[in-house]
C-alpha cells in the first residue's frame, strides 16, 4: 500500500480540511477513479480516525442506462464495504441548456441535501491538482477575475472538502493500479464538444509542450490568486460594513462618500460581495456586471439592474441595492398582536391593538397607490426623512383592502387602539 499517498491524505484532512476524529464525511463518487481512490483511502483513514463514512452518487440522467450501470457499481461497492449508499437521480438532458454548468450546480444541491437528510456534516469530492488546473484555465477563458483564479479551496464554506487537491491524477492512477482499486470509465470525459474536456485532451497537452509543469505552474498561480484575494476580501468586508447605512436583505444602502475613496478592487470586491449574497450566487458575478455597478458608484450613469433582479442606484450620498420589479416584495397575514418577522428584510413589525379582532389583516410592503385617509403613504414616509430607497421596501400593515398602519411611522385605527412599531435603522 502507498503509505506516503495515505499519509499526506490524513494530514490534508485534519489539517486544512478540518476533519476532526468521530467526524461523519460523505463521499462523492462517481465511480471514477478519482472518486474510488477517494473512497479507498477514506475507509483506510475511517478506522484509525473513527470516522462515520457514507457515499453519495448522483445519477444526472444523461446517459440512460450506462448512468444506471454506474449507480449500481458504486452500490455494490458500498456493499461490499458495508457503507451506507445514497443515490440522488436527477432529470437532466442532452438538450439541457448549460449542460455543464446546469448539472454542476444541481450535483452540489443534491450533494447538500443529502447530508442534510442524514447528519454528515462534511462532503468529500475527488478533485486532484489536474482538475484545479483545468478549472483555472477555464475560467480565465472566460474573463475572470483574481477572484475565479484562485480556483477550488480545499474546504468551502458549507463543509464541501477536497482532500485529493494536492495530488496529480498521475499519483491517483498510479495508486489505483497499485491497490487495485476498481472504477468505471465515463464515456463522456472524451466529449470533447464539452468545454472542460477540451481543455482537458487538446488545451493542456498542446500547452505542456510549452511548458511539462504547467499543471504546477497554474496551481501555483491559483495560491497566489488566494492568497492575495484573501486580503483585498477582507478589505473589501470592513469597507462593507463601515459604509452600510441600511442592510434590510432584499434593500441595502451604502455611503459613496465612503466607497469612492476606496481603492478600486476593494470596492470592486464589495460590489461582488453584495451582489452575489442577494442573488444567491456564491461563486461570484460576471465582470460585466460590476462594471456596470462601478459606472453607477463613479456617476457615469444613474442606475444598472443585475439579471432583472437586483437594481444598483445612486440616492443622494448613498448607492442602494434592492430587489428590482413590482411590488409588493413582501406580504403575510396577521392573526395576532406582537411580533410579525419579515422575513425578506430581516426585520420585525410590531403591532398591539386592543379590539380589532384580527382577521383579515395583512403586513406587505408599499405600493404606489397606498394612502392613509386621504394622504398618500409614500409622501407621509418622505415627510418622516424615509430614504426614497427604502420607501418602496416599507411594511403598511393592511385591513380589508385599506391601509391602516404604516408601521412605526403614522397608525390611523384609533378606535381599535392600535400601535405599531418598526426597527427601520441599520
Amino acid at each position: 500500500m502507498n503509505i506516503t499517498m495515505l499519509d499526506s491524505f490524513v494530514k490534508t484532512l485534519t489539517g486544512p480540511c478540518a476533519v476532526r476524529e468521530g467526524d461523519s464525511v460523505l463521499a462523492c463518487c462517481s465511480g471514477g477513479v478519482d472518486s474510488m481512490v477517494l473512497l479507498d483511502l477514506l475507509v483506510h483513514a475511517a478506522g484509525p480516525m473513527r470516522l462515520r463514512l457514507g457515499v453519495v452518487h448522483v445519477d444526472h440522467g444523461i446517459r440512460g442506462e450506462s448512468s444506471h450501470a454506474d449507480a449500481r457499481f458504486v452500490e455494490d461497492c458500498c456493499r461490499e464495504l458495508g457503507i451506507a449508499c445514497h443515490v440522488r437521480r436527477l432529470s437532466l438532458g442532452p438538450v439541457t441548456p448549460n449542460l455543464e454548468e446546469t448539472a454542476r450546480q444541481m450535483r452540489y444541491e443534491a450533494v447538500r441535501a443529502c447530508m442534510a437528510d442524514h447528519g454528515y456534516g462534511f462532503a468529500a469530492t475527488g478533485h486532484t491538482m489536474d482538475d484545479q488546473a483545468e478549472t483555472v484555465i477555464y475560467r480565465f477563458i472566460r474573463g475572470s477575475g483574481v477572484r475565479g483564479l484562485g480556483g477550488m479551496d480545499l474546504r468551502n464554506r458549507w463543509n464541501l472538502i477536497r482532500p485529493l487537491l494536492g495530488f496529480s491524477r498521475e499519483q491517483v492512477e498510479a495508486y489505483s493500479a497499485e491497490r487495485g482499486v476498481a472504477f468505471v470509465e465515463d464515456a463522456t470525459n472524451r466529449d470533447v464538444k464539452l468545454a472542460r474536456n477540451l481543455i482537458r485532451h487538446e488545451l493542456v497537452p498542446a500547452m505542456k509542450k510549452i511548458n511539462p509543469s504547467v499543471t504546477g505552474s497554474v496551481c501555483r498561480l491559483a495560491g497566489i490568486a488566494r492568497s492575495e484575494g484573501k486580503l483585498v476580501e477582507d478589505l473589501a468586508e470592513a469597507l462593507q460594513k463601515a459604509a452600510c447605512e441600511h442592510d434590510w436583505g432584499i434593500v441595502r444602502m451604502y455611503r459613496l462618500r465612503d466607497i469612492v475613496d476606496a481603492p478600486r478592487p476593494v470596492v470592486q470586491r464589495m460590489v461582488i460581495r453584495v451582489l452575489s449574497d442577494m442573488l444567491g450566487e456564491p461563486r461570484g458575478i460576471d465582470a460585466s456586471q460590476v462594471d456596470g455597478i462601478m459606472e453607477v458608484i463613479g456617476s457615469d450613469k444613474h442606475a444598472h439592474t443585475v439579471k432583472r433582479r437586483i437594481r444598483a442606484q445612486r440616492d443622494g450620498g448613498s448607492i442602494t441595492f434592492c430587489r428590482a420589479g413590482r411590488g409588493p416584495f413582501y406580504e403575510l397575514s396577521v392573526d395576532s398582536p406582537g411580533s410579525w418577522m419579515i422575513e425578506p428584510l430581516g426585520k420585525p413589525a410590531f403591532i398591539r391593538a386592543h379590539d380589532c379582532g384580527f382577521q383579515g389583516l395583512k403586513l406587505r410592503s408599499l405600493l404606489p397607490g397606498d394612502r392613509i385617509g386621504n394622504e398618500r403613504a409614500v409622501r407621509i414616509l418622505a415627510e418622516s426623512c424615509v430614504a426614497r430607497a427604502l420607501r418602496p421596501f416599507w411594511p403598511v400593515l393592511v385591513s380589508g383592502g385599506r391601509v391602516v398602519s404604516l408601521p412605526g411611522v403614522r397608525d390611523a385605527w384609533p378606535e381599535a387602539g392600535l400601535r405599531t412599531e418598526f426597527p427601520s435603522h441599520g
